[in-house]
């Protein structure tokens, strides 16, 4: 372990980079945009593509979407396209709610703690998500604490939180529909304790086993989401030390297929 970390932080040219395009703020903001608007296209794209089971129809809150997709386009700070990126995701999570097909009500996202299995699961599965994003980083020894949309903070992994945005949708969203339609984890995985709603130990080994499953299996031309995080970083650093243009993983170009979500 240790001679491992020893080898992914050779690379310090890397790191040069990295801290001359977060010194430059338009570059910084030009990539910011880039993956909140690919975050938004992703979320478009799950919403407009879910076969919808109780007549509900998500016009309204596409074409809101849309608008501050648009939008982000002139936004001026960080945080302006932060703000775009929040209510984008609450029409977002709004439409989520029609997707997940269960006896378990979910009426939105909230966290810290989650007040419903739904969104248990869905914590979990972007801690889970979030650690896979940032060991691809740190295997191209990318300084992980310093990322372009959400910032500096001492102690956050902001690089990590800025990648695995583009992962969202069709990794952890996805999978969450999964487990719960298909009743894969349902209300006898849960408890109560303290106030707080918690995965008990069975609903705990069973949602470590079935992401496993998910993060592994063949998902677009053959290769696995665990495959494509690798790829997709690889390509940051590219483009971050030849000063290219990053083109996240917009999952409604490169996911085709014939039925729907």
């Amino acid at each position: 372990m240790q001679e491992r970390l020893a080898d992914s932080s050779k690379n310090i040219f890397l790191r040069f980079s990295q801290y001359d395009l977060y010194q430059d703020m338009e570059k910084r903001l030009d990539l910011a945009k880039i993956i909140v608007k690919n975050k938004i296209k992703n979320q478009i794209f799950l919403v407009k593509n879910y076969r919808y089971k109780d007549n509900y129809s998500p016009k309204e809150e596409l074409i809101k979407m849309q608008r501050l997709k648009e939008k982000t386009d002139v936004c001026e700070t960080s945080n302006e396209i932060l703000g775009m990126e929040g209510m984008c995701s609450n029409y977002y999570f709004s439409c989520f709610a029609h997707m997940v097909q269960c006896r378990i009500p979910f009426k939105g996202r909230n966290r810290r703690p989650p007040k419903d299995p739904v969104n248990v699961i869905l914590s979990l599965a972007y801690t889970f998500l979030t650690r896979e994003v940032c060991g691809a980083l740190e295997a191209e020894s990318f300084e992980v604490y310093l990322g372009f949309l959400h910032g500096i903070r001492y102690g956050r992994k902001s690089l990590a939180l800025d990648m695995v945005e583009e992962f969202r949708q069709p990794v952890v969203d996805r999978f969450v529909i999964h487990c719960f339609n298909r009743r894969i984890i349902n209300e006898y995985d849960f408890e109560i304790e303290e106030g707080r709603i918690l995965l008990n130990e069975d609903g705990f080994r069973k949602f470590c086993t079935e992401y496993e499953k998910w993060m592994c299996k063949a998902s677009i031309n053959g290769k696995s989401f665990r495959q494509i995080i690798r790829k997709q970083m690889a390509e940051l650093k590219k483009a971050i030390q030849y000063g290219n243009t990053y083109l996240p993983f917009d999952w409604g170009e490169r996911y085709e297929t014939r039925n729907k979500l």
